[in-house]
């Protein structure tokens, strides 16, 4: 059951709205048995936007829930849109992008100090009190309850926050208007796009000093997360995938400094993506309805020359993309996987009079190791 705030039911606060809602014999009583959020969760992709209806008892219960602030974050993270009046965007104080709050910068709105402070109670408990102090952008009205809208776009995902009780119907017009434009967007292309991660974390290398060395290494992180931000982003699909299957293991050095960036920690920490790595699909399960896919990117890190380079298996299923028509691309030493794709079947190298790069001779001495492992090397000798 959802209680109801009795002075929502009283004078101007009781409006035409309220009254069809309380006595509608579709509504009347939606509110003695409402559905749990956690159960809807387990489906949310498919619902255009969630809504955080306001009350002063969302302080109570939306504010500092942890289960809550999950659920909002897989909503942004899934294109699902996110609408909140009054008070109840105390439910997104929680969120975060990397170790900041994700309403930095955000352009947002919610219950004033000054309408808090009319109520009766301190101005420090308002929602725009707890916006400011992370950093968002909050506005307002002129004046005190009286309607105001802001819409947010942030990494492609929409916010659309209301102030006030007056401001509830423009905000969920607002939310109405976003999911008729989305809808009206072409659908996202069917299979989407393969990201393939090595699997091998171990590879044998020669060093500068020409002496054989073991490297501990992987999938150099930044190359799989930033590419995955930018297919979802441009409406994608994204499958991650190894040759093997399974885990990828991720180069530490990766994890390190400017190395780790915010798509970085965007990709270890968020709902929908902190656990790609851990079970990856097995390239060739994918491979046997490859025309499906509109593209296969080559993520790279060290650990490609262990698995990607010489793999028969690979070089037969990116000749078979080239050839029907699926985009391929690669990057750093992902390359590696395109050494032994050929023309035809036993005939030059796909690669010969093709221009294209990779992780250069330089980087490759620059980090320790013989300039002829590089990816430069390697396609020159193509």
């Amino acid at each position: 059951e959802v209680p109801v705030d009795e002075g929502s039911k009283q004078g101007d606060f009781f409006t035409e709205d309220s009254k069809a809602f309380v006595e509608g014999a579709a509504t009347k009583g939606l509110l003695s048995s409402s559905k749990k959020l956690s159960d809807l969760a387990k489906n949310l992709k498919s619902y255009d936007a969630i809504f955080l209806a306001g009350g002063f008892g969302t302080i109570g219960d939306f504010k500092g829930s942890e289960e809550l602030t999950s659920i909002v974050t897989k909503a942004f993270e899934e294109g699902v849109i996110v609408g909140a009046v009054c008070h109840g965007p105390v439910g997104l104080l929680g969120l975060k992008e990397g170790k900041e709050s994700a309403l930095k910068g955000m352009a947002v709105t919610g219950f004033s100090s000054a309408e808090e402070k009319a109520c009766g109670y301190a101005e420090k408990n308002s929602v725009q009190a707890e916006m400011e102090k992370l950093g968002a952008v909050y506005t307002c009205a002129a004046e005190a309850f009286h309607p105001h809208v802001v819409t947010a776009e942030k990494n492609g995902a929409f916010c659309v926050t209301g102030q006030n009780p007056a401001s509830s119907k423009g905000t969920a017009e607002k939310v109405v208007e976003l999911i008729k434009k989305k809808k009206e967007q072409p659908s996202p292309t069917s299979g989407g796009v393969i990201i393939l991660c090595t699997n091998a974390s171990k590879v044998e290398l020669e060093d500068v000093k020409g002496e054989k060395v073991t490297k501990d290494t992987g999938l150099w992180l930044e190359e799989a997360a930033a590419p995955y931000k930018v297919f979802k982003d441009g409406g994608l699909e994204v499958t991650v995938a190894s040759l093997g299957g399974g885990e990828v293991p991720v180069d530490a050095g990766s994890k390190q400094g400017d190395f780790y960036t915010e798509d970085c920690k965007a990709f270890e920490e968020g709902e929908a993506t902190k656990g790609l790595l851990s079970s990856t699909k097995k390239l060739s399960d994918l491979a046997k309805n490859l025309k499906s896919y509109d593209a296969i990117f080559l993520a790279g890190g060290f650990g490609t020359i262990g698995d990607f380079k010489g793999s028969k298996d690979l070089a037969a299923i990116l000749a078979q993309a080239f050839k029907e028509g699926v985009v391929v691309g690669a990057v750093c030493h992902g390359p590696v996987g395109l050494l032994g794709v050929e023309e035809e079947e036993g005939k030059e190298s796909l690669l010969k009079g093709m221009e294209v790069t990779g992780f250069s001779s330089a980087e490759e001495k620059a980090c320790g190791y013989a300039e002829k492992n590089s990816v430069q090397a390697e396609m020159v000798s193509a």
